[in-house]
């Protein structure tokens, strides 16, 4: 596969309005637009699920991280919270996934479970899971290096903030800087005691999956993500970037922590175009991915180049014409 990317930058970004950075080095507090626990736009819950999910408990509004002495805490503020699947922990059926964006010597781009992917550029260092701890779908801290420890500390604050405590160490250690230079892939999911893994399944309509995609077009479900909000400047920016999955070439999602980074780019849409050259050995499609900045005039291409059909095989499908019309030939001399 060859891969050629070109980047055209002009205007000037900015830094998201919905961004409030304290000036301590130790606490950061974001906003999340509401009414967006849609997935990429047309996610709704099955109705023999409506009891225990409504879209309201998986409304991401706000998510802040306070280092304090020797703990870092990690507050999740959704729509309404409550406890539908009888959780110790007093809420069900929200799971939120933390990515946390920054220096260490070992990063990764993949994530656990959620059907979507992070930019080189967002690679994560370390991954705080925060669950109901119902069935065998547990809290825990996961390092890149593949590395996981329990989360011991998790409660409710008030009627609508999950909390998670973690010791200092156990982040301070792994990811480079202070907090607030920290940068974070927040994904809001749900635990569904029916799954193998114990995260939501997505399907189409009439499907019995706990989320129904009921967008205009038909992707393959296995690539639809398995995420019902995440932390972005607004809700467009969400639906843009988990809906990048390509519905021809069969890939996942891409999305990008948050805060942006000055000048990289937030997916945005795919635009396939088909350009066949023939070589001595293969022919290629070109297929263009389009995205544009934040902020900014400007946009990025990426082309990717995949081997399509040799020359030898449109040889081999003329021989194989030349054959049968040679056996035709002679099975029919032979009649006479």
């Amino acid at each position: 596969m060859v891969l050629i990317v070109i980047i055209a930058v002009s205007g000037v970004w900015t830094s998201p309005e919905g961004a409030l950075l304290a000036a301590s080095s130790g606490k950061v507090v974001y906003t999340d637009p509401r009414g967006d626990s849609l997935g990429p736009g047309a996610y709704t819950f099955n109705p023999s699920l409506a009891e225990s999910y409504k879209l309201e408990y998986f409304d991401l509004t706000s998510f802040s991280v306070e280092l304090n002495s020797s703990v870092i805490r990690f507050s999740i503020g959704l729509a309404a919270l409550d406890n539908p699947l009888n959780s110790p922990l007093g809420f069900s059926p929200q799971v939120v996934h933390v990515y946390i964006a920054g220096g260490c010597s070992t990063k990764r781009s993949d994530t656990l479970g959620l059907n979507v992917r992070l930019r080189f550029e967002d690679s994560w260092c370390a991954c705080v899971v925060i669950a109901p701890n119902l069935g065998s779908y547990s809290s825990r801290i996961v390092l890149a290096n593949g590395t996981s420890v329990e989360l011991k500390k998790i409660y409710v604050s008030g009627n609508d903030t999950i909390v998670a405590e973690i010791p200092a160490e156990q982040l301070l250690g792994t990811v480079e800087g202070s907090v607030d230079k920290w940068r974070f892939f927040v994904a809001v999911t749900a635990y569904d005691p029916k799954s193998p893994d114990g995260l939501i399944s997505v399907g189409l309509p009439h499907s019995n999956a706990s989320v129904i995609y009921n967008g205009t077009d038909l992707p393959n479900p296995v690539l639809l993500p398995r995420v019902l909000d995440v932390l972005a400047d607004t809700a467009e920016d969400q639906f843009a970037m988990l809906g990048t999955y390509p519905l021809l070439r069969g890939d996942i999602a891409t999305v990008v922590a948050y805060p942006y980074l000055k000048g990289l780019l937030l997916p945005f849409e795919f635009v396939t175009r088909t350009e066949l050259a023939t070589t001595t050995s293969f022919a290629t499609e070109t297929y263009i991915k389009v995205y544009e900045v934040p902020g900014a005039t400007a946009t990025t291409t990426q082309y990717v180049q995949v081997p399509k059909y040799g020359v030898e095989l449109y040889a081999l499908a003329l021989t194989c014409v030349a054959l049968v019309v040679v056996l035709a030939y002679e099975l029919a001399r032979r009649s006479k």
